[in-house]
């Protein structure tokens, strides 16, 4: 009786324990998910940060004297609802979302040594044509002067060298320049300000939250086919840009997302690069053993066998990516849009062609890169598909919305759908 006393007592000290921690994991949570808390805890130091700069002339921006100003327009604070990664915290201004992000460290210096080892940096001018020739090398476009002074839209002291360099970190960062570059064909959030490296972007409405294992049970087919659509419409207008095509090297359902004016974009262009950049960051003589060496994220290489390194061009493409991530997904924890839908074998064996596309259905030169042509069959049959389910759940109005129709698709297999407003 008295050597069970300690074991009893132990049980129950180890069930008090576990009590204790699962409520601490409760309470954390739930005050985690509470956004403003978060905001708090995590995120407010990002601004005491930026704010702090900007006193001591570090920093300079538009966002810097509206965030930091004694009586700002902003309020509602918060940690953002679905990507802490590129997000700091949101807050709103005149009922409008704003993203605060922050612009990645990059190791290119902006300065050089004299022959007494000081640190020199460019004027003001000389700046400007440095930020001229990275955008030409780095996306294929040429700026004039103007355009230059315009996208340097803050003044820098010549003699402060801390404001230029937090601008060369904004001119280094993807995400940023492609919300600049591309601002006009408004497919990433606009940039409506920055603040030293800080910038911040329209917020925007997520479509599709993570997908689960609910989304098999979820009765939401109508809302999944007519979002694989809108995605489709979205990367046709990719590959229609100019001076040359954007191709996406990460895509997630959960980055896609509606502006007020129910536009879709894409929440981060990270992992997004004209076409040329992408060729040459891919076939630039990387060492390889297989071919999977050669990967950049979804975006896949080549290795050349005798060689042993990675000399070709991207070998798939946007629609590629779409069908295998984004269509069919990763299995039961990670399920695609179509998930759960009762596909007709025309549609299945689209999807596997789109995958693996045969050679007469390929992009030259690009092996495992479906076509224009397949790309319009596959968007008219799930086009088809989505107009069934409406009429059979008793929904009106019409499939995707665009002047393909799925009883068109005979004639008009090479005219791609253009983007539209969301409805």
């Amino acid at each position: 009786m008295l050597t069970a006393l300690p074991r009893k007592f132990r049980l129950g000290m180890q069930r008090t324990v576990l009590i204790a921690v699962l409520l601490a994991v409760g309470l954390f949570s739930y005050a985690f998910l509470n956004l403003k808390f978060c905001f708090k805890l995590m995120s407010h130091r990002s601004l005491n940060l930026m704010c702090q700069k900007f006193e001591q002339h570090e920093y300079s921006g538009s966002l810097c004297e509206e965030l930091c100003a004694s009586q700002t327009n902003f309020d509602n604070f918060q940690c953002p609802l679905n990507d802490m990664k590129t997000i700091l915290f949101t807050a709103e201004k005149n009922g409008d979302v704003y993203a605060v992000k922050l612009a990645r460290h990059n190791d290119d210096e902006l300065s050089w040594k004299n022959s007494k080892g000081e640190a020199i940096y460019p004027k003001i001018e000389e700046f400007h044509e440095i930020v001229k020739l990275h955008i030409i090398l780095a996306y294929n476009v040429t700026l004039d002067d103007n355009m230059i002074r315009a996208l340097v839209n803050q003044e820098i002291s010549d003699n402060n060298s801390q404001q230029m360099v937090s601008f060369w970190r904004l001119f280094k960062d993807n995400n940023y320049m492609m919300g600049k570059l591309f601002d006009e064909e408004s497919i990433f959030p606009s940039v409506l300000g920055s603040c030293g490296p800080y910038y911040a972007t329209e917020g925007l409405q997520i479509v599709q939250s993570n997908p689960s294992i609910m989304q098999y049970l979820a009765s939401n087919r109508q809302q999944r086919l007519k979002h694989a659509l809108n995605i489709m419409e979205f990367l046709f207008r990719l590959d229609e840009m100019k001076p040359e095509p954007l191709k996406m090297c990460k895509m997630q359902v959960n980055r896609f997302g509606l502006t007020p004016e129910h536009r879709l974009k894409y929440q981060s262009a990270e992992h997004v690069y004209v076409e040329s950049q992408l060729d040459k960051r891919m076939s630039r003589g990387v060492r390889c053993h297989r071919h999977q060496d050669c990967n950049f994220h979804s975006c896949r290489g080549l290795c050349d066998e005798e060689r042993q390194a990675c000399t070709n061009i991207q070998q798939n493409n946007n629609f590629q990516i779409f069908c295998e991530h984004i269509l069919l997904g990763s299995g039961t924890f990670q399920p695609g849009l179509l998930s759960g839908v009762r596909l007709a074998r025309p549609l299945q064996k689209l999807i596997k062609m789109c995958i693996d596309p045969a050679k007469d259905q390929q992009v030259p030169g690009r092996r495992q890169a479906p076509n224009m042509q397949l790309a319009v069959r596959l968007y008219n049959e799930i086009k088809q598909l989505h107009q069934q389910t409406i009429a059979a759940g008793g929904g009106g109005g019409g499939g995707g919305g665009v002047g393909v129709g799925a009883n068109d698709k005979a004639n008009n297999d090479e005219v791609p759908p253009k983007q539209r407003q969301i409805p």
